[in-house]
């Protein structure tokens, strides 16, 4: 079984690893290695991804305004 995903479909994913990165890595800098602590910081990490999926106004994930066709 082989997924195949859209451009769209990796860069949010690639987003979301960043973010999970970059929200561990604080966590963990504070010194709290706790498994709890460091999965939530992984869950709160979805939210800007998230937050761009639900934007209308940002076509990098791919949920954008369909434009309606104007007829004469």
């Amino acid at each position: 079984m082989k997924l195949e995903l859209s451009k769209q479909q990796k860069a949010a994913l690639s987003s979301y690893g960043r973010s999970v990165l970059g929200a561990v890595l604080a966590v963990a800098a504070t010194g709290n290695y706790a498994a709890d602590d460091l999965l939530k910081a992984a869950i709160a990490a979805a939210l800007p991804p998230l937050l761009r999926w639900a934007n209308p106004n940002d076509p990098a994930f791919g949920r954008v305004k369909k434009k309606k066709s104007r007829r004469p």
